[in-house]
């Protein structure tokens, strides 16, 4: 099965609130929650803006395998895996905020720039309502409808 880019979204989306979900188990398990900053950027920027990409992709957005979604992809996943990494490592005290400020503000602009990605990808899509693309079909019983 050919994997589309709404269902690559849906699946590291659903990653994301794992491993968000593990980490906050782990920070209330041993009453340390140093790493909230971490948590709440892989659940928001990981979790939740993979799922709603999933979303507008799937009902929106026509053009699924043009090189366009699968960049604006590729830029929103590696820039949350860095981000969440460099923040890792911030708050677990590894590093120091100017040792890590490249990867935390090229991360950031990443994501950024994904977002940005998708609102054009919106906006050339026009006007394309679900509904109007998951009408149901006629298949012709003998009903009441044909009289």
């Amino acid at each position: 099965m050919k994997l589309s880019v709404n269902r690559a979204h849906l699946i590291a989306g659903l990653a994301y609130a794992a491993l968000g979900m593990g980490l906050g188990i782990y920070m209330a398990a041993a009453q340390n929650h140093v790493q909230h900053v971490t948590h709440a950027h892989l659940l928001l920027a990981g979790f939740l803006l993979s799922v709603i990409y999933a979303i507008i992709h799937r009902l929106w957005l026509p053009d699924r395998d043009g090189w366009l979604p699968w960049l604006q992809l590729a830029l929103h996943h590696a820039g949350v895996v860095l981000m969440v990494t460099g923040l890792f490592l911030l708050y677990n005290g590894r590093f120091s905020h100017g040792q890590l400020e490249p990867i935390l503000a090229g991360s950031s602009i990443l994501v950024l720039l994904a977002l940005l990605m998708m609102l054009a990808m919106v906006i050339k899509a026009g006007r394309i309502p679900a509904a109007e693309q998951f009408q149901p079909q006629s298949h012709g019983t003998g009903g009441a409808e044909s009289v």
